[in-house]
């Protein structure tokens, strides 16, 4: 199923109509851009350096200890220059510029992902269809993980909220160097089985992975007095560090144990209206804490960014504050968990609810 239709309801338009207008007038009267301001663009400089920093750091180490905590580092920030700068130039909303986002999206690609398929399953699959089984490219789970109501029950997946933890540590290093390949190679985007991929992609996929791969394992090994064992388990730490840092992100917005999975019938249409589902798919977490806000790029603010996916992240605790508002006001379900912790204890019950349920099947499918 390629489109799907949202259902129409007086009161949750004219909650949208007025939080639109409440938005547009902070935004007027604040004189405001919608784009990053010099806060925004100041923060993305910073971290573009600390990044720099920390390579050089890499580069010219001459102890393990140094090397290793250079390699933590790279991967930690590589996470924030990514939700900072280049998820923004994704929606095109860093800069008043459609060619300036595209050019910022290869940021992605300096990063080691392919900024192309990003977008193309988060702007173009995720967003218009959150949590939507099948459709929703950025919850495309494998058999290792049972996330949605209608997947098959494992024998396995009785452990999942033991074993996922664990294996989160890998998962930038499985996006980077298998899924990014996958996704080109044999594409579903949105129930979309086939998707032709221009030629000058493909070249800059294998081009963007050359150079990530050679500026983070074969330099290092042609640089500095350790070994390729040695060097490769640096690697390996800054997956590992990268990949708990985005999991933090990741998860504690759209898989915890407030989560819905609406399905559309076989016509396409959904339950409910499109805003009401961007509500009830999306949580917030710790949008009270500004470090959380300024590192993880409003992140946080999860639900605004779903609503609001025009505006840059920089603006987002502002319409928080107007969207809770509005939400009290049409008693409209508005989710949030305070901390980080309490969304990742969310999502650990999450885990743990959906081992437990299900038909029992014998055969996995790879």
């Amino acid at each position: 199923m390629d489109k799907i239709k949202f259902s129409q309801n007086q009161h949750d338009s004219l909650f949208l109509k007025v939080l639109n207008q409440r938005v547009n007038s902070y935004f007027e009267a604040s004189e405001k851009s919608k784009y990053a301001n010099n806060t925004a663009i100041h923060k993305g400089l910073i971290l573009l350096f600390a990044y720099i920093i920390s390579y050089a750091f890499l580069i010219f180490s001459q102890s393990l200890f140094t090397f290793y905590l250079a390699y933590i580092s790279l991967g930690i920030i590589t996470i924030f220059v990514a939700l900072n700068v280049a998820h923004d130039a994704a929606h095109d909303v860093f800069v008043n510029s459609k060619k300036g986002n595209q050019m910022l999206l290869y940021v992605f690609d300096f990063l080691g992902a392919s900024g192309y398929m990003w977008k193309l399953k988060h702007v173009h699959s995720h967003h218009p269809h959150v949590n939507i089984p099948d459709m929703d490219g950025d919850i495309k789970q494998s058999n290792l993980v049972r996330i949605f109501p209608n997947a098959p029950y494992l024998n396995f997946h009785k452990y999942q909220y033991l074993y996922m933890p664990i294996l989160y540590a890998f998962y930038t290093f499985i996006w980077l160097v298998f899924r990014d390949f996958k996704d080109f190679f044999k594409t579903d985007i949105s129930g979309k089985k086939k998707i032709k991929h221009p030629v000058v992609e493909y070249l800059k996929l294998f081009i963007g992975k050359v150079f990530f791969f050679g500026r983070m394992l074969f330099i290092p090994w042609l640089l500095l007095p350790f070994s390729f064992g040695q060097i490769f388990l640096g690697f390996m730490l800054f997956h590992i560090a990268a990949s708990y840092t985005v999991a933090m992100a990741l998860i504690s917005a759209h898989v915890g144990e407030t989560s819905v999975y609406p399905e559309p019938d076989q016509e396409g249409k959904m339950e409910n209206s499109w805003v009401r589902h961007q509500m009830i798919t999306t949580t917030d977490f710790a949008t009270d804490s500004k470090i959380i806000t300024h590192l993880f790029g409003g992140f946080n603010h999860h639900v605004v960014h779903h609503l609001f996916p025009r505006i840059c992240h920089i603006h987002y605790p502002m319409l928080t504050k107007i969207l809770k508002d509005t939400s009290e006001e049409f008693n409209m379900p508005y989710q949030a968990n305070k901390t980080l912790l309490d969304a990742t204890i969310s999502h650990l019950k999450f885990l743990k609810m959906r081992s437990q349920q299900g038909i029992l099947v014998p055969y996995i499918e790879m």
